[in-house]
């Protein structure tokens, strides 16, 4: 057996008009006709594979992610939380609306400049560094689900 592609992400939001917005104008991804379910959602097309998003009837607890450094202490990092990888055009420009829209950008290039404080960053730039070329965005959505932006070309 072997796998091929992604097919889809699902994430949990809480309110269809705003995850519409920040999916389809803020993101700007395509909405692609969902079946008929029983529950409310939208479905988007990121290239080829597709974003899920299920509607929750009531807010849902976000937790953070405590992992081991080295065996030795516990500690938690927003922008490593479970999260969806897109693959972008034109980071840049991206960034620039999501900022304009009031997203919150958890870690982008600019978090180089703290990573002398902080091993575990210092580890995680130098990774990605290797796995992209350079340091990918992280950032929520209106309903805390965490964003991971890559620049295409560097996957």
């Amino acid at each position: 057996m072997s796998f091929s592609a992604i097919h889809h992400v699902t994430l949990i939001v809480g309110d269809k008009d705003r995850a519409s917005h920040f999916y389809g104008e803020v993101l700007g991804l395509k909405e692609k006709l969902r079946p008929t379910f029983k529950f409310p959602g939208l479905f988007y097309r990121c290239g080829s594979q597709e974003i899920h998003l299920i509607i929750a009837s009531r807010p849902l607890k976000h937790e953070d992610l405590f992992i081991q450094v080295d065996g030795v202490s516990e500690i938690t990092r927003r922008f490593i939380h479970r999260h969806a990888a897109l693959v972008v055009s034109d980071l840049d420009n991206l960034v620039n609306r999501l900022v304009d829209s009031g997203a919150e950008i958890l870690l982008d290039s600019r978090s180089k400049s703290t990573a002398g404080s902080d091993p575990l960053l210092a580890n995680l730039l130098d990774g990605w560094d290797h796995m992209y070329g350079g340091t990918p965005v992280f950032c929520l959505d209106p309903f805390g689900n965490l964003l991971e932006l890559v620049p295409q070309g560097e996957t």
